[in-house]
């Protein structure tokens, strides 16, 4: 809703900039224009015009709205399959759509209680709360109520239209919602951003209580029996990989020396040496008995 001179109580939210006035609406919004001239945009489909000054309040239930009109004046623009109601204290006016077309109709309350209704287009069903008398109103028609009474009687139209001048004067907030880009033909999609893992923190803190029967909130809590835990993985500069082998013991040289000499894989070289070795160490025999084993 837009308007210059509006008060609105109950809103989703509120903004009033240079004498004009913006508005979101929400089911039970109260309304006030004191002066001048209003415009409400259904998201349903559809337009309403109030000419002030008017006091009116909306109620939306599923699809269906409802208008209930204390004073002031009213000029409804709807798409053929948007419902709306309009309440005044004594009269509960209908619009009606004419061959699934859209309707336009106007209707005027004064604080004094005198009533009128034009059909523009589409016909309006009116019906007195108190004694159910209804009278429908055709398109192009007009009525009028005075004292309580139902009248067909010829309406003038200056008093109870509502021209919408406010659509060329005041231009509405426009909302823009965000909506996700998908990648065309003609774009290529771009590569999937490389994100790095990123520290975890962790708020410790005592428990927020509340008590209803309390007459004022409990305090805050104190800093000091609040703890920030920061969670992070240790990455170190140099990663190491290979094989760890157990240290040599005193008499392993040895054994590890003469297993050289003898393995398996040993060299023609130090078969051959060995042999001439075993030679050299042999003891000299001269004399009786050097065939004889040596003890």
């Amino acid at each position: 809703m837009s308007g210059d001179d509006v008060t609105v109580s109950g809103a989703l939210s509120f903004d009033s900039n240079g004498g004009r006035s913006t508005a979101v609406l929400a089911s039970g919004s109260e309304v006030t224009v004191r002066s001048g001239q209003a415009r409400i945009q259904l998201t349903g489909g559809g337009e309403i015009a109030v000419c002030g000054p008017a006091h009116f309040s909306l109620l939306k239930s599923g699809g269906a709205i409802t208008l209930a009109l204390d004073y002031g004046r009213v000029h409804p623009m709807l798409d053929a399959a948007v419902p709306l109601t309009i309440y005044t204290p004594q009269v509960v006016a209908t619009p009606i759509s004419v061959g699934q077309e859209p309707r336009d109709l106007s209707v005027g309350l004064d604080q004094e209680g005198t009533m009128c209704a034009i059909a523009a287009r589409g016909a309006v069903n009116i019906e007195q709360q108190l004694s159910g008398q209804s009278l429908l109103v055709p398109q192009g028609g007009a009525m009028s109520l005075d004292g309580g009474q139902l009248s067909a009687a010829p309406v003038d139209a200056g008093n109870c239209a509502c021209d919408l001048m406010v659509a060329r004067s005041i231009a509405p907030k426009q909302l823009e919602l965000s909506v996700p880009v998908h990648p065309t033909g003609s774009h290529p999609a771009a590569a999937p951003p490389v994100t790095a893992e990123q520290p975890v923190y962790m708020v410790y803190m005592p428990p927020l209580t509340f008590d209803f029967s309390a007459p004022a909130p409990p305090p805050a809590p104190d800093p000091q029996t609040i703890l920030l835990v920061r969670e992070a993985r240790l990455q170190p500069d140099v990663i190491f990989r290979g094989q760890v082998e157990p240290a040599e013991s005193p008499a392993a040289p040895a054994l590890q020396k003469k297993t050289k000499k003898t393995g398996k894989g040993q060299g023609f070289f130090a078969k051959l040496f060995g042999v001439f070795r075993g030679h050299t160490n042999s003891p000299s025999c001269a004399g009786v008995g050097c065939s004889q084993p040596q003890s």
